[in-house]
């Protein structure tokens, strides 16, 4: 089996070399990783300037390629320039971080999966939620994230083109991972989203987010309640973005006497 793995968070970054530690026995592992950290960056690519990429040598990996731009970035230049075949599975993580709800729209991980999906190939984005009281052994982590991606890799758990797995490793003491994998709808609640002034004159001001992930919104069934509830949860994620409204597509609306109500 071949796969295709890359991260939002560095070549050099622990939960990378612990997905392919996980995959390694099981079949070929290439790796194409940015060269710094792209976290909360989202599904960015670079279609203006010329992209430099790094052929290094180093462990855990053998040669990998560092790409000096965007996850989404280094699952292109890994599918369309450096694989010579197509891999089975595009794998991105293991991320540092839960992503959950409407963290998929930030998260690097979750759009390095999400174009390896649009461009036609199986994929898993893997995050750990990360807390204070539980540490995390990645090395452990990864002999759990074998049995995850064994399990999505078995026919019934195979997606429509275009869709990838997120999956979600919870914080637990001593490792103890759960058994079984909650598949879960991610939430659409928002983040608690607060600033906190660092600098202030008359002309400009110094701001840093102060939000606290913990205390984000849930809902009873979503992905961050399960998760933050000790479950290992997985969402199947999709391409379509268009809502489902009362509005008919394709249908024509006048601009006629159109005007903006005072």
């Amino acid at each position: 089996m071949k796969f295709l793995i890359s991260n939002d968070d560095g070549f050099d970054a622990p939960g990378l070399a612990a997905l392919y530690e996980a995959l390694q026995p099981h079949g070929t592992v290439t790796v194409v990783a940015p060269n710094v950290c792209h976290s909360s960056r989202g599904h960015a690519v670079d279609t203006k300037q010329p992209i430099r990429i790094e052929r290094r040598f180093g462990p855990p990996f053998g040669e990998i390629s560092v790409v000096h731009s965007s996850p989404a970035d280094c699952i292109r230049i890994g599918l369309r320039h450096v694989m010579k075949q197509a891999p089975d599975f595009v794998i991105a993580g293991i991320n540092p971080g839960a992503n959950l709800g409407v963290d998929l729209y930030y998260s690097g991980t979750a759009a390095a999966a999400r174009e390896a999906a649009l461009l036609g190939i199986p994929a898993i984005a893997l995050s750990h939620y990360l807390h204070p009281d539980f540490p995390v052994d990645w090395r452990i982590l990864s002999d759990h994230a074998t049995r995850v991606v064994a399990r999505l890799l078995t026919p019934e758990f195979t997606l429509p083109r275009g869709h990838f797995w997120n999956v979600n490793f919870p914080a637990v003491a001593n490792e103890q991972y759960p058994d079984e994998i909650t598949i879960v709808p991610h939430g659409t609640e928002p983040h608690a989203v607060a600033f906190t002034v660092l600098e202030s004159s008359p002309e400009a001001e110094l701001v840093a987010y102060s939000g606290v992930y913990r205390e984000r919104g849930r809902s009873d069934c979503c992905d961050v309640r399960h998760l933050f509830e000790q479950r290992l949860t997985a969402t199947p994620i999709g391409p379509q973005s268009t809502a489902l409204t009362g509005f008919q597509t394709f249908s024509q609306v006048s601009l006629v006497d159109a005007n903006i109500p005072d």
